[in-house]
C-alpha cells in the first residue's frame, strides 16, 4: 500500500470474502501507511456514548472477535476503536461503555476525523445544517406508523384545546 489512508466501510467489509465474521463486521476498517509503518484501525462508530452494560460488553466482544479472527492474516498493526462521534472526552466514552473498553480503545469524533485526515469542524457544521431536514424526515417516517399517528393526533388535539 502506498503512503496514505484507505477506508473500507461496512458495506465493502461485508462483501469481502477473505475476512471472517464470527459475530459481526465493524463499521470501518481504516488502513493507514506512513513511512513504511502500516496500521489497520478497526472502528465501531456511534453517535451517542451511553450504553447499558450488556450492550457495551457485546460491542466489545464483537470487535475483538473480528480482530482475533482476522489480524493474524493482515500485514498491519491492528487496533480497535469505539468512536462516539459527538463526544469530546475519552473518559466520558469509557464511562458510557460502563468501563468495558479501555482509554486506548475510546475515540472521539475529532480523533476519528484526524485518523481519516478530514476536517471535523466542517463535518459538524454540515450535520448542523442538515439537522432540520433530518428531523422532518424522522417525523414523516414516524407518522407512517398508524398507532403512533393516532397517538400524536390525540396529543395535538389535546394541546390545541389548551392554547
Amino acid at each position: 500500500m502506498p503512503d496514505g489512508v484507505l477506508v473500507a466501510p461496512k458495506a465493502k467489509i461485508k462483501r469481502c470474502r477473505t475476512l471472517q465474521f464470527p459475530d459481526s463486521e465493524p463499521d470501518f476498517l481504516v488502513f493507514k501507511r506512513r513511512e513504511s509503518r502500516q496500521a489497520c484501525h478497526v472502528v465501531e462508530l456511534k453517535d451517542g456514548h451511553v450504553f447499558d452494560t450488556k450492550k457495551a460488553t457485546a460491542e466489545r466482544r464483537a470487535i475483538h472477535s473480528f480482530i482475533a479472527s482476522n489480524a493474524p492474516r493482515m500485514p498491519y498493526r491492528v487496533s480497535c476503536h469505539f468512536c462516539c462521534f459527538n463526544q469530546d472526552s475519552r473518559e466520558s466514552i469509557v464511562a458510557g461503555f460502563k468501563r468495558k473498553i479501555t482509554m486506548e480503545e475510546a475515540m472521539t469524533g475529532r480523533e476519528f476525523c484526524e485518523l481519516l485526515e478530514i476536517d471535523y469542524d466542517r463535518i459538524v457544521i454540515e450535520r448542523q445544517r442538515e439537522q432540520p431536514e433530518n428531523v422532518r424526515f424522522f417525523l414523516e417516517e414516524l407518522v407512517k406508523i398508524g398507532s403512533l399517528r393516532r397517538e400524536l393526533e390525540t396529543i395535538l388535539t389535546r394541546n390545541n384545546g389548551e392554547s
